[in-house]
């Protein structure tokens, strides 16, 4: 799956990311979660944090595509199940030291930096609260500088603290791994849908502050979906309502095409894995489920490139499509 950098279409005032990298959840138990995304989902075991109960796992697309931290533990602070933070890419560590730089200029809060080792990173928070990380990989061989139990303690780090990367250190074209005994097999994490009520503000986070391009709909729309510089749309943001709650509405995971999400879904049933939904649409095809925690997942495929459907879509139909 090519991962190779196409022109976006929006000018970004601090940040320009490539794509979604991952989604981080807050799960009730770390250890029955891993098995289900392993399982069920269709990702690989990347590395774990014990000492913070906090599992990582990847299909190869990037080190990790799902993240997560255990509600009970150090990181997950007693927060119920549901997101911990969205993540974006950026090209290289320079990219991401000038943006920081730029941005704290311009008054930006940002709530926290950090070492991952394989990646730096700063935090925000959209107008919502909820979370999202602007990182650079640090190391391109990640698989060696990460796997198995990671008990090594991060070190503090700031943009600009150390002289930053100016290589490309993610992967373009990256191995895609298929795990064959699990229900699904998703060739990337690709973008996450939130619900907000502060829909105007959390779009100017978005789109002025984290950088994404605007694809379909808009400030003052019902919706926005942004993109980064691959091409692929990252995040679907939705206004809430009564029929929809704020928070993480779905984490979207693509598939190779309709044979194999027809397999999956004969697999699910075999499993005893409930589809919760299906909907099939002239630009894209795909079902839901619903993972331990009750966090919403989707796997679809893309008839149609681009993104064309969306700028016609009813609400309900563009959640679909986002």
């Amino acid at each position: 799956m090519s991962m190779t950098q196409t022109a976006d279409d929006a000018a970004p005032k601090f940040f320009q990311p490539r794509r979604l990298g991952h989604v981080n959840l807050v799960v009730a138990d770390v250890e029955r979660s891993m098995d289900f995304y392993m399982q069920v989902v269709g990702l690989e075991e990347a590395y774990r944090r014990p000492q913070v109960k906090a599992g990582f796992l990847s299909n190869g697309a990037t080190h990790h595509d799902i993240g997560m931290v255990e509600s009970g533990g150090p990181l997950g602070h007693g927060r119920p199940a549901g997101l911990n933070h969205t993540a974006f890419e950026l090209e290289t560590e320079v990219d991401l030291v000038d943006g920081y730089e730029r941005a704290i200029a311009a008054g930006v809060k940002f709530e926290r930096t950090a070492d991952h080792d394989i990646a730096h990173s700063a935090y925000g928070a959209d107008a919502d609260g909820n979370e999202y990380e602007i990182y650079a990989d640090v190391i391109y061989d990640w698989r060696a500088a990460r796997h198995g139990v990671v008990t090594k303690p991060k070190p503090n780090w700031a943009p600009g603290l150390t002289p930053p990367h100016a290589e490309r250190n993610y992967h373009a074209d990256p191995e895609i791994r298929r795990v064959e005994d699990a229900v699904f097999h998703p060739l990337a994490a690709t973008h996450a849908v939130l619900a907000v009520e502060n829909f105007e503000a959390a779009f100017d986070d978005y789109h002025d502050v984290v950088g994404l391009g605007l694809v379909a709909g808009g400030r003052e729309a019902a919706f926005a979906v942004f993109g980064g510089t691959c091409g692929t749309r990252s995040l679907g943001l939705f206004r809430a309502d009564s029929g929809r709650q704020p928070g993480l509405q779905h984490v979207g995971f693509k598939v190779a095409d309709d044979a194999d999400l027809d397999d999956s879904i004969q697999r699910a049933a075999k499993a005893g894995v409930a589809i919760e939904g299906t909907f099939d649409h002239p630009a894209r095809r795909g079902v839901f489920i619903r993972d331990i925690d009750d966090i919403r997942l989707q796997f679809y495929v893309d008839r149609t490139p681009g993104a064309a459907a969306l700028h016609s879509a009813y609400i309900d139909t563009a959640l679909f499509l986002a």
